[in-house]
């Protein structure tokens, strides 16, 4: 037997409230699955499936893979694919998760309007079959984060049989409260909905596990959709009274014997959901390929019909009456609750529920613009973000240095401004090898910002205070080993790269608050020892080095070659 959920949402605004439509169907056959999907307008789709796989064998290989973090199967890939082509999925949809446990498998699809707005999806399953380690019976749940708002979606198969009501209100105890979702959630206004899809291979949750802090982790959505083959059934009343009732339609009668309805009024399940008014025929259990209500169970066993397959649900409301707002930010009511009863390829009648949800989002243009409005209104504010922003006027003492062997050479950055920070950043900003003695080759770029191996820069970043100077090492490092020097001297060295070697650094200076900068070029070059050039000019390249290490002033000399730039 196989319930599947579908769902729609298509979203608009109205005051700061979203209004989509969210469906939820559920089936039970392999057949066409395009009657069922001809909802208008869908915007997310949810299917939920059990008994996609039968028998002791596979749900023993099943349990295996699960221990591993393996999931899926021939059947259920068939499914999903099939229900991908009816959805038109890559065109009209996107598949945003999926997951299956055993015989158990559901999966969402958002359609491409709604989808930047749906992120965060995440995955669970909890076996409730024999030592609650078998996936025969249990949930397996999607959990996504739509325009800001976490709902979670669980498909659930029950203990069969007639008297196992406990058995069922167990399970659905076990699965509210373990059910636990890889990734945390980061609250109600945490990140906002991205376009995170995931496949979703997930091992199962672990025997009677919880949450750290004990809360079950479906208490803390902003919406909850159960939806599967329950399996409650009817009590005290026979098969032939049950047929009867049936015939005549007489379907008030009937709920007041069922098992669900009596357990939820007694508290023992389900506690704080609530169902729709279903108008519908008892879905169980049905001879295959028999149309009409004259294909219920005629076999020996004679199976009293009942509504196993059921959609509950609860929104933030405390009260049914409450009003969608921030403070209850998801509010939905039911406009179609019913079977398809012409499907007659399973025993079980897929049922399907439109649900119209309110849902209060806040309007980030509209808090862009009041934000603009204070900031413009309030002197106090505006003054704290111009100073935050202000760029300080620095000084950096040189534009050019020479290194030669382990030479250290100090690059200083001076706060000329007396009031504001100011914020250094020391990139790479490429490197080459001098052709000959004077030409350098093109620039390359080494990573965003790292140095070349013989060039150490330290501290590489750094705040100067108002009137305060910063010293900058700026140090070439060693090439060789202890093991490469015999008195000192480099054995291997006409085997090393002998071209003198330039790397172009920037000193990137913002304010403590701004996103805009200037920045200082300094050209840093290692001229190499063993070369008599070098050794002739040392003397001359070390003097004009000093030469050259005066202050500049960062955004008024031709020879700082100052930039501007600005950060992301």
């Amino acid at each position: 037997m196989v319930i599947t959920s579908y769902g729609e949402m298509w979203s608009g605004s109205e005051g700061g409230v979203i209004k989509p439509i969210l469906c939820t169907m559920g089936f039970s056959y392999k057949g066409s699955f395009e009657s069922v999907c001809a909802a208008s307008e869908v915007g997310l789709v949810v299917v939920g499936l059990q008994e996609v796989e039968m028998g002791a064998g596979f749900l023993a290989m099943a349990a295996a893979k699960e221990t591993v973090g393996l999931e899926g199967s021939a059947n259920g890939q068939w499914w999903l694919g099939n229900i991908g082509k009816t959805l038109d999925e890559g065109t009209s949809f996107q598949r945003v998760g999926s997951r299956q446990l055993a015989g158990l498998l559901i999966a969402a699809w958002a359609r491409k309007s709604l989808r930047p707005h749906v992120g965060d999806v995440d995955a669970a399953a909890v076996p409730c079959g024999f030592g609650r380690a078998i996936g025969n019976k249990g949930a397996v749940g999607l959990r996504m984060r739509v325009y800001d708002r976490m709902i979670c979606f669980v498909n659930c198969h029950f203990a069969a049989h007639l008297e196992a009501v406990s058995r069922r209100n167990a399970d659905f105890d076990h699965i509210y409260r373990t059910m636990s979702f890889s990734r945390p959630t980061t609250g109600l206004h945490g990140a906002a909905a991205g376009p995170t899809s995931v496949q979703l291979h997930r091992g199962v949750n672990a025997i009677g596990s919880q949450p750290d802090d004990g809360k079950p982790e479906l208490s803390e959505a902003d919406m909850v959709v159960f939806l599967g083959d329950f399996n409650y059934r009817l009590h005290s009343i026979t098969y032939d009274e049950a047929r009867d009732m049936v015939s005549q339609r007489c379907f008030d009668w009937l709920r007041e014997k069922d098992q669900l309805r009596a357990e939820m009024k007694a508290g023992k399940v389900f506690q704080g959901m609530r169902e729709g008014h279903f108008k519908f025929p008892p879905t169980y259990k049905f001879e295959r390929h028999q149309a009409g209500l004259s294909g219920y169970d005629s076999s020996e066993k004679k199976r009293i019909p009942a509504w196993c397959d059921r959609i509950l649900y609860r929104d933030s409301r405390s009260i049914s009456v409450a009003e969608c707002s921030l403070q209850c930010p998801v509010v939905s009511s039911i406009t179609l609750y019913e079977a398809c009863m012409d499907v007659t390829d399973s025993d079980h009648k897929p049922v399907r529920c439109i649900f119209s949800v309110e849902i209060a989002h806040a309007d980030e243009l509209i808090k862009r613009q009041e934000y603009g409005q204070i900031i413009a209104s309030n002197e106090k504010i505006r003054s704290f973000l111009e100073e935050s922003c202000a760029i300080p006027e620095i000084t950096v003492s040189t534009n050019n240095i020479i290194l030669q062997n382990q030479d250290t050479s100090i690059l200083r950055i001076t706060n000329k401004c007396e009031k504001y920070k100011a914020v250094f950043q020391i990139v790479a900003e490429g490197h080459s090898n001098i052709q000959g003695s004077a030409n350098a080759s093109e620039l390359c770029a080494r990573c965003s910002f790292g140095f070349p191996f013989w060039l150490e820069v330290n501290p590489a970043c750094g705040i100067v205070k108002p009137g305060q100077t910063i010293e900058v090492s700026v140090h070439h490092e060693d090439l060789h080993t202890q093991e490469d020097l015999v008195d000192g001297i480099p054995q291997n060295w006409q085997c090393e790269d002998t071209r003198d070697k330039e790397v172009v650094i920037l000193v990137n200076i913002t304010g403590t608050g701004s996103t805009e900068g200037k920045s200082h070029r300094v050209h840093v070059r290692h001229c190499f020892p063993f070369r008599s050039e070098d050794r002739k000019g040392s003397s001359r390249r070390n003097q004009s080095s000093q030469l050259q290490r005066s202050d500049v002033k960062t955004g008024n000399s031709s020879d700082a070659d100052p930039g501007s730039f600005h950060l992301r």
